[in-house]
């Protein structure tokens, strides 16, 4: 009985050391910068190495068969040698486009849709002019037709940073109605 159950626990133990050496030996062929590359620069082969590297799966990276598909990408942020490259580092097109900026709005959660916004997201910017009061004629508002370019998390004083894509040339004047704090966020269809 006891050959048995020695046997039997002998078994078990090399069943667990070959799957935690399984484990921890399998080896990922991983997609690594091999030099710099600043934000903005189309990727080309030279910027990209393989590494075999024993990954857990909830890291993001890109498996080594993917490399065709990364070349000619842009580096959405700047990339160091020797870093492993994630999917959000790299974008098919890079914000702000030509003719276009981005326009921080430090943002009360009341003046944002309750449902939230999110990149990529349509709105409308309406800010309220200097000097409108109620029942007085005249523009007293102005819209800016934006794109949601990223949404930052709420500050210690409940401030939300929602930076807009708008064209170039409306830029600084809605910068200026957002430094006075009296602009709402409105949230175009998503159905498009």
């Amino acid at each position: 009985m006891m050959l048995v159950a020695s046997v039997a626990l002998t078994a078990l133990g090399a069943l667990i050391a070959w799957e935690v050496y399984g484990v921890a030996g399998h080896q990922t062929p991983v997609l690594v910068v091999a030099r710099d590359v600043p934000i903005g620069q189309q990727l080309q082969v030279q910027d990209l190495r393989t590494v075999a590297l024993g990954m857990d799966p909830a890291v993001r990276s890109f498996n080594a068969a993917d490399k065709s598909t990364v070349i000619g990408k842009r580096a959405a942020v700047d990339l160091k040698a020797g870093s492993l490259l994630s999917p959000d580092q790299v974008a098919e097109t890079l914000t702000p486009a030509p003719n276009q900026v981005v326009v921080p709005l430090a943002m009360k959660a009341s003046q944002l849709p309750a449902r939230g916004i999110q990149p990529g997201d349509r709105v409308v910017a309406t800010a309220v002019l200097a000097g409108a009061q109620e029942g007085q004629s005249g523009r007293s508002s102005v819209d800016h037709f934006a794109q949601v370019d990223r949404v930052g998390q709420a500050d210690a004083d409940g401030f939300i940073v929602v930076d807009l894509v708008v064209p170039a040339q409306d830029g600084t004047a809605l910068a200026r109605q957002a430094a006075m704090g009296k602009i709402a966020i409105v949230l175009q269809s998503r159905a498009e």
